[in-house]
């Protein structure tokens, strides 16, 4: 997930941990993501010289030293977060990789605009306030020239799904639980986790002009579950630490005690959910929108 916006409600503070667990987790969430799928969304056109690309919230800036690898050596990647500090040193990223400072709810500055051919954003979940993107939707499109393309890439948790061995037929679910109680940050907050904002990415795209629009969206294969829980355990225990020891009622002692019991049955028990992919491109000619 990313850090790009410093609050995950409007009086939030950032919730998942930046330390070097962190970013490990962060690091397998991509590669996991990318297994059997694609970096970049294979219907748009990333060959061409003199490309400019922008990911908004970059995290760990895995997907930008990744894409850099397979985009022409002229492309010019720019990488734009709140908090870099997940980052590598910029004198280590690959020549045409940059690193800046930005928030994407912001006013963007006027010398970004207008100027990228693809704006790449993955994992916002938590930066999305109110069930609604429309204010970074509007952002992003403000960011591509005309004939551009925004890739928007969130887990579907529509398609939440307990996954089960034969002989994990008869224990107890814990793991539905322990998403309640993160996604609500133990009944304090409305659960992120059934927004549905993700699987409506495609009207929304359409609603701000974009055309071409389509979505991807696939599950884990069953042999990556276990790494996939893997994550989310880490991310829950991060959550713990970081939000649920600060409220009363002993929260983030009993948000631990449940990823121990679901960790216990790691290969008995886990779940599964969509890798959404949505993509959109700002027509050539804007009244083709």
């Amino acid at each position: 997930m990313s850090n790009m916006a410093s609050k995950t409600t409007q009086d939030e503070p950032y919730i998942l941990g930046r330390s070097f667990s962190a970013n490990a987790r962060l690091n397998l969430q991509y590669f996991l993501w990318k297994d059997g799928g694609f970096s970049l969304h294979p219907r748009i056109p990333a060959q061409a010289e003199g490309l400019r690309v922008a990911e908004i919230g970059v995290g760990t800036g895995i997907w930008l030293v990744d894409l850099a690898r397979y985009l022409p050596a002229s492309a010019r990647i720019d990488g734009f977060d709140i908090d870099l500090m997940q980052c590598p040193p910029k004198e280590w990223l690959p020549p045409n990789v940059l690193v800046q400072n930005l928030d994407c709810l912001a006013t963007l500055p006027d010398h970004l605009l207008g100027k990228y051919d693809i704006v790449h954003i993955q994992l916002f979940h938590l930066a999305v306030h109110n069930n609604d993107p429309a204010p970074i939707i509007q952002n992003l499109v403000k960011l591509l020239k005309p004939g551009g393309w925004i890739s928007w890439g969130e887990i579907d948790y529509s398609r939440w799904k307990i996954v089960r061995t034969k002989e994990g037929m008869g224990i107890k679910d814990n793991l539905t639980p322990l998403l309640e109680m993160i996604g609500t940050l133990a009944g304090t907050r409305p659960n992120w986790a059934t927004d549905d904002w993700p699987i409506r990415l495609p009207d929304l795209f359409k609603d701000y002009g974009l055309v071409n629009i389509a979505a991807d969206n696939r599950p884990f294969p069953l042999e990556l579950l276990p790494f996939q829980l893997d994550t989310a355990l880490m991310a829950s225990e991060e959550v713990s630490y970081k939000a649920l020891d600060r409220l009363e009622g002993n929260l983030g002692s009993r948000c631990r005690e449940l990823i121990t019991r679901v960790f216990q049955d790691r290969q008995k028990l886990a779940y599964n959910v969509g890798r959404l992919t949505v993509i959109g491109q700002r027509p050539v000619n804007e009244a083709e929108s």
